[in-house]
Formats: C-alpha cells, structure tokens, sequence
C-alpha cells in the first residue's frame, strides 16, 4: 500500500496538501469570524457540523479545479452555480464519511509514509531535495505547526488507503471488455426526414394578446444585465519582483551562497540494475520485485560484480547484455528520482534499493568529472533574476497575511491597504456576470463582485487568482438589473410567441408522420408530400460529425431493426427543428478487432469505472450506518 500512496503524492492528495500551503489566507481563522455562535449548519454527519462557509471554500475550490481543466475553453456560462454547490456539499459529507470509516476500521498510516509524501513535495524542495528550513519557515508563514500539518497529510493517507483498498481491487473479465468494445464501436445505419422549423415561424401570427402574456410571463429575459464599477488592489509576486533593485554586493552575496544553483555538473556514466514495477502494477507483484532487488543488493554489498549481477538480473534488457552500463547520462534524461541517487553517490559506490517511476532500481556511479563552477559574469542575468525572486517571494509571503487582514478588519475602505503596504487602488467600470476584459474577466473576481456582502458595502474576501496574485475589491456604483420596456423589446417577445406556437404545430406534425412511417408509408414520400427533406448519413458512429449529436443520442437509444423493416423515432434538435430518424441496420463492433494494448486500456478505463461506481455505493451504505442530517433551510 506505501508504494501505492507514493504514486499519489502529485494526485489528489499532493493537491490538497498544496492548497493547504499555498493560500496565505486561508488558514488565518478568518472564516470564524464571519459566523456567529448561533448559525445553523447545513449538513451534520455523526458530529462533525458543516457551514455554509465550508461550501463557499469547497465550491471556489471546485470552480479553481475546472478553470485549470478546461484552459482556454473555461467559461462561466459552462456550469451552472448552484449544481456545483450541491456537488461541494456532498463532496464534504462524503468526505466525512469516508473520515468515520477511516477512524472506526482502524486505517493507519505510517510515520515512514507521512515523510515519504511531505519530502516529496515540490513547496519543499531545494535544489532538487527536501528542505527541512523551508519547510519550516513556509508552514510559520501560513501559521501552522508541524504537528498539525503531519496531522493532515496522515489523515490524507489514511482516506487514501480506504479509497484504494475499494477502487484498486475492481476485476474486469474478457466478456465485461467485449461488450464494451462492442457497444462502443457499434454503427448504425440510419436517414432522417427534416422539418424545419423556421418555415412555420413564417407561416403563424403573433397577437398583441400574446406578445403582451409572453412579455409578462419571461420578464427574466428581457431584463438588463446587473453592472457594477468597481475598485480593488493587487499583491502580486510579479510587482514586487519589479519593485527589487539589489547592488551589486547583493548579488555577488547570493552567488556565492547559491554556488550549487550555478554549477555545471561534470559528466557522470552510471550503471543500474533495474527490477521493473512502473506506477500500476499489482502491489503484491510490486513488493516481490522489491524483495528480489533487496536480495541482489545483499550479494553486491558481500562483494558479488555489478555487472555479472545485473547481466542476470536487470529487466532493462538494452543495458544488461552490457553488465548494466547506461552510458553517460545528462541532465533530465533519467528523472530527478534517479540522478538525486547519482548525485548522492561517489565514483564506484551503488545506492541502496531505490523505487522510481520505471520500478526498483539499484544504481552504481561508474564515472565523474569533476563539477565546474560558472563565474559571477557568466551566470550574472541569472543571479539577479534568482535573487529578486526569492527577495519578492519572501516579501509576498511576508504581507499577504496583513494584506487579508486589513482587508478585514476595514471592510469599508481599501485606503489602509495602500497606506500601509505601499499598493495603488485601481479600478473597472461597467462589469456584468459576462464581462471579458480586465480583472473582471476572471470568474473569480465576477463572483466576488456580486456577492451578497460586497454589494452590501463591504470589502471582499480576499481573491486568489494565481498562487501568487492576490486581490481585494469593493463595489464603487451598482446598478440592478432593470426590465426593458415592451416596445424595446417587442421583436424579440414577437418571435418567442411565433417559435412556441411553431413548436407545437411542428410536433403535432412530426407526430403524424411517424404514425405514417409505421404503418409502413415511404419516409420519401412523406417527405414529398410535406415540403421536407431526407438526409441520408448511412452508417454512424455515437460520435460522428455527420449528424447532430441530440439526434445521434435518439439514435443510439432506438431499437433493434427486425428483419427488413425500419425502427422509426421522433427527434427534436437544439434548432427546434423536428426530425423523423429511420433505422435501417445494427453493426456491432467486432470483439476480433480487439487488441492486445486496447484490451488491457480498456480493462483499465472499466476497472476505474467499476471501482468509482463501487466506491459511491459504499459511501451510501456509510451514510446508512451514520447519521446524515441535511438542514435545507441553513442553505
């Protein structure tokens, strides 16, 4: 199970944990300062109580995840709000649930595995390595103690094992892949008839009476949007790395403290042998692979020939038929796990039994030339850049928390944070829930902006776009959204009644036509009689480009064609438009056409599919044996 939970330290798990060392103000307590004694949870599981706070934090760490997985195609519009709310919610009674099991069945994680999982994080590491300073100094800067941080990461372990121990023990056998594969790659041969409905909106009427009901009934859409002027500040590492102008004594200072991040490293020629176990193996194969390196390196320490050893034993074939020689090695081209080893070592020494993403590995330093040392005018540019960086960084870190505070504790006026911290006030006029441009075109800032307690007058929380860009904003002008008068409007209310009395007309039609197609009337001829056409795409995959995707959807759910005779369906696409779909034929995928690299892709996606489903249905038979209480009228 270690090896498992190592494989997971850049995972979910890796994730939380830099969320809980790299937002300054989140671990400032300030959330309790905004409920008082007497709010009610929203959910309680056993005695664990969950806030309407819990969700806003859970909720903009969800929104965060799906802006960085999305890219460029992220838009607000994608998601509705209060979906992700629900979804934040039961992810925290889920959570806790998991948390109930986890102390009640006994789940433990080993002080080994806890400094496995923190040596390994990237906020901790110096040069390549753990760094016992700096992980120090950053917890003092977030305000936590070491003991509540191995508490958390321990707790993370622990969850992580319960989680596992359902999802990674899922099996999938050869019919479960076939019936996969063989309604995955399925075709179906299918033409459709085609009503548009744009030529019935041209054919109805809209009367003064209607347009007027319309107009009353869906004010929601012809109203203005909200708007609001705004000012803010920012604390970015980029401004203040602008603002560092270090002498040249400060530089010639930190290169010569820094000598190691400017040194180039002399040329190394390793040897290894190599005991292969990549992420995913079975951890019963894994740990016999461990053992059986364990063993060769007992041999090798009573003085047994690297190469003889590695000749039988490496899995690295290439390197083995040489005694296990992997050449001269350059930075980068082995992994940072693997030169760490090669770095430790001195010429002619082997490591110990080392795991690294190709498996477990015992490598040998065959050969070094001496490191060279790149002089203060050759690295200058470098120096400079390094040094403002860590000056800016220890700036940020050093007035993000007063920076939130202030923001608090002034919740009327950005003016002490300019006072004190030295920032500029800055400001966006005209900013909508679908503004573009500016700092408002971040979903983040546009949240802030209409939330209930800023468009009350106060400042808002404090708003991480970036790990290190930090913003406060408060409200300068507000504007409610305003219903637009009838006659600003009237086209659009006209073509509404026009399209839903279309709509109609058009399924009653469509109707029609499928009872004829049924009782055995040519699709082609009912497509002459009424002025429609026939669109004949042939065979179609679930994702093919060639037909709507609504329309592939009634497609793939239509039943099987008996004998010569057509199945027929009515379908009505995102357009309005109304289709009649004829199924001619079935073609299921071939379980022949299968391969051996498909098969074991496909084993694994339904292994994690399985294992999910599984997994959801343990965590509604936790909820069973513990007491789940959901308090709607808190939200």
């Amino acid at each position: 199970m270690l090896e498992k939970l190592r494989s997971h330290v850049k995972g979910w798990l890796g994730i939380v944990i830099l969320i809980m060392i790299s937002i300054p103000f989140a671990l400032f307590g300030l959330q309790n300062y905004a409920s008082d004694a007497s709010e009610k949870p929203v959910a309680e599981v056993g005695d664990f109580k969950i806030y309407q706070s819990d969700i806003s934090r859970a909720y903009q760490n969800r929104m965060a995840q799906l802006k960085e997985q999305y890219g460029d195609q992220y838009s607000v519009d994608l998601f509705n709000e209060e979906a992700i709310r629900k979804e934040s919610l039961n992810r925290l009674v889920q959570d806790q649930l998991i948390l109930h099991t986890v102390r009640s069945d006994g789940y433990v994680a080993s002080n080994e595995s806890i400094l496995d999982v923190i040596s390994k994080l990237d906020a901790f590491q110096k040069n390549g390595q753990f760094d016992k300073e700096t992980y120090e100094q950053l917890l003092q800067a977030r305000g936590m103690s070491t003991i509540s941080f191995v508490d958390s990461v321990r707790t993370g372990i622990e969850k992580d094992q319960f989680i596992n121990s359902i999802t990674q023990t899922t099996l999938i056998d050869n019919s479960e892949i076939e019936d996969f594969y063989r309604l995955n790659n399925q075709t179906r041969d299918i033409r459709y008839l085609l009503i548009p409905i744009a030529s019935t909106v041209n054919t109805v009427d809209a009367t003064e009476d209607e347009i007027k009901k319309n107009y009353a009934q869906n004010e929601h859409l012809y109203k203005t949007e909200e708007e609001a002027s705004i000012e803010y500040v920012e604390l970015s590492l980029s401004d203040l790395v602008a603002q560092v102008e270090p002498t040249e004594a400060e530089l010639l200072a930190f290169y010569k403290s820094e000598q190691q991040s400017f040194t180039a490293l002399g040329q190394r020629r390793a040897s290894h042998i190599l005991f292969e176990a990549p992420e995913g193996t079975l951890e019963e194969e894994s740990e016999s692979k461990r053992a059986m390196a364990e063993s060769v390196l007992a041999r090798l320490k009573n003085g047994e020939e690297f190469s003889a050893l590695a000749k039988e034993f490496s899995d690295d074939i290439g390197s083995a038929k040489e005694g296990g020689d992997l050449g001269l090695i350059t930075e980068g081209m082995l992994g940072s796990e693997f030169e760490n080893v090669l770095s430790s070592l001195q010429e002619g020494e082997f490591s110990e039994v080392k795991q690294t993403p190709f498996g477990f590995q015992i490598i040998k330093l065959t050969k070094k030339e001496d490191d060279s040392v790149k002089t203060y005018e050759q690295v200058k540019t470098k120096v400079a850049e390094l040094f403002k960086n860590q000056v800016a960084s220890e700036n940020f870190y050093q007035q993000a928390e007063r920076f939130a505070e202030l923001g608090f504790e002034n919740p009327d006026s950005l003016d002490p944070l300019v006072d004190e911290l030295g920032l500029s006030i800055k400001q966006q006029t005209g900013v909508t829930s679908k503004t573009i441009d500016g700092i408002a075109a971040e979903d983040k800032v546009r949240h802030a902006v209409f939330n209930e307690d800023v468009l009350a007058g106060n400042n808002s929380e404090v708003v991480e776009l970036a790990p290190e860009h930090l913003v406060i904003l408060r409200i300068k002008e507000h504007q409610v959204e305003q219903l637009m008068p009838l006659d600003d409007v009237r086209g659009a209310v006209e073509l509404s009644v026009k399209t839903n009395k279309a709509v109609v007309i058009l399924n009653d039609k469509a109707t029609e036509l499928l009872a004829s197609a049924k009782d055995n009337a040519s699709i082609k001829g009912l497509a002459v009689a009424n002025g429609a056409t026939i669109e004949d795409v042939g065979p179609v995959t679930r994702n093919s480009k060639t037909a709507p995707a609504e329309l592939l959807r009634d497609a793939f759910s239509m039943a099987r064609p008996v004998g010569d005779k057509p199945t027929f369906k009515k379908s009505v696409l995102n357009t309005g438009d109304v289709v009649i779909i004829e199924l001619n034929k079935i073609t299921d995928g071939d379980k022949d056409d299968i391969t051996d690299e498909s098969r074991a892709s496909f084993e694994k996606f339904l292994a994690r599919l399985k294992g999910e489903v599984t997994l959801a249905a343990a965590l509604a038979n936790l909820s069973v044996s513990v007491d789940v209480v959901l308090n709607t009228q808190a939200e």
